[in-house]
């Protein structure tokens, strides 16, 4: 019935994934603070004023996720990536882990005087 759909997923695809999706947390948590911290980056970063800067971070994070995926799909492609799978799985792991970190409230109340 669905044939067209495969049972498995190459390595290569599933790494850059995993890889994107860090890349893209933490470009999240980076644009986050910025626009917390500077009315200039949140002005610009703002695509509908209506929505706020959260439409413009969503949009950041994105392409983000999809150049970096993208470019690791190429990279790896059609290559054996078996010995890149800890590294990126940490990577992974530690992105969202950061993210956490750097995004609690009290992280933009930081400041040094």
């Amino acid at each position: 019935m669905f044939h067209f759909f495969r049972n498995r997923i190459h390595e290569s695809l599933a790494l850059a994934g995993l890889f994107a999706g860090a890349i893209a947390l933490h470009v999240a948590w980076i644009d986050n603070l910025l626009i917390t911290r500077s009315q200039l980056i949140r002005e610009f970063i703002t695509l509908n004023p209506a929505i706020g800067p959260i439409s413009g971070l969503y949009v950041d994070t994105l392409g983000a996720f999809f150049v970096s995926f993208l470019l690791a799909a190429f990279f790896w492609r059609g290559r054996d990536v078996s010995h890149w799978r800890d590294r990126v799985f940490w990577f992974f792991v530690t992105s969202i882990v950061i993210f956490l970190l750097m995004t609690l409230p009290f992280v933009y109340g930081f400041v040094v005087s």
